[in-house]
């Protein structure tokens, strides 16, 4: 069943990229779940024309709106800590895209 989910969090030379698009987020200090819902549907609407191919518009949205109205259940919890940076320091990033998540050999694989 495909969703929209959590790829990664590290810095952006360590991202080892993905084969769909992503929506990256940068994080500045701590990040409530709210906080990331909100980020997500604003990034996505910034890159609207790059998430939309083929005619997959309506399923990009319907999956974000769904991750996100899930996250604001939960609106105060964190969802990700981090220190405050200094302004040499780069900030991490949190890299969402949609997967198909499958469950072989003891595993989970994003996309089979």
């Amino acid at each position: 069943m495909k969703q929209l989910a959590l790829l990664d969090y590290c810095l952006p030379d360590y991202f080892s990229g993905y084969h769909l698009p992503v929506i990256a987020i940068p994080v500045y200090g701590n990040m409530s779940h709210k906080d990331v819902a909100d980020e997500i549907q604003s990034e996505a609407n910034y890159i609207w024309d790059y998430l939309i191919d083929n005619g997959s518009e309506e399923r990009w949205n319907e999956l974000i709106t769904l991750y996100c109205d899930e996250l604001r259940k939960n609106k105060d919890a964190i969802f990700v800590e981090q220190d405050e940076l200094s302004e040499e320091e780069e900030p991490s990033y949190l890299y969402f895209s949609i997967t198909n998540p499958v469950y072989k050999y003891g595993m989970w694989f994003t996309n089979p």
